[in-house]
């Protein structure tokens, strides 16, 4: 890259860090209209081109809204900017390189204390969905890419019962690199059959409000999943 074209990203974001610090410490608040892409040049001593970078970028995170005819707001990153912007991150972080344990210490740490509070908290309209998802993991046994689908929507499920809206945004971006591995360690023996199983018996714990069952369930399928994983190569 040039020095000019090297210069002109380090004022997009710096002009992307300003926006962001001001919107974090509250001075811009959802529904705030940003100024005119003129006068933000103007403010930050840079060129229009930049300032509409730089809230281009601000978008794609979920921190501004552009409606036509009308300006840019500030609005509430939703749960689905969160994560994505947490799985960009993950693509990045140090080269994209973590290892499995890495991996799965995470899982656990999240989905441990996800299976424990949807034995609290899960109504039983959830328990209904994830007895429909443990049904589709059974029936598309035989096709891995589906079942693999079926799996995380499990898990992901599960974590949205804990009555904690952050476990399961902390998951889902971890669902991608999830799925990867379970397409490669699919046909090992015995593979789909554990999971369902070890599916079931969380699932019957979390209907029976067994908290410590549920918990204990969960790191026991981790520990099986983990097992199998260990063959296989990380995206």
């Amino acid at each position: 890259m040039s020095s000019s074209g090297s210069g002109s990203q380090t004022a997009v974001t710096r002009v992307v860090e300003e926006l962001s610090e001001r919107i974090q410490a509250g001075s811009l608040v959802p529904g705030d209209r940003l100024p005119g892409e003129a006068a933000l040049a103007v403010e930050y001593s840079v060129s229009r081109p930049i300032v509409r970078e730089a809230l281009g970028r601000l978008r794609e995170r979920g921190y501004l809204i552009t409606v036509n005819g009308s300006g840019t707001y500030v609005r509430r990153p939703d749960a689905g900017s969160i994560a994505e912007v947490l799985r960009r991150h993950l693509r990045f972080a140090d080269g994209g390189a973590f290892t499995i344990a890495q991996l799965y210490e995470t899982r656990a740490a999240i989905e441990v204390t996800a299976a424990r509070r949807a034995a609290m908290y899960a109504t039983d309209d959830q328990c209904a969905v994830l007895a429909q998802i443990l049904e589709g993991m059974s029936e598309s046994a035989s096709d891995a890419a589906s079942y693999a689908a079926a799996d995380m929507s499990f898990h992901v499920e599960l974590a949205r019962s804990s009555g904690n809206p952050l476990l399961a945004l902390v998951l889902e971006p971890l669902v991608e690199t999830i799925i990867s591995g379970m397409l490669q360690s699919h046909d090992r023996q015995g593979a789909t059959a554990d999971g369902i199983s070890m599916h079931a018996k969380i699932l019957n714990c979390v209907r029976q409000r067994d908290t410590e069952g549920a918990a204990a369930a969960m790191a026991q399928h981790l520990q099986q999943s983990q097992a199998l994983f260990t063959e296989c190569n990380l995206p």
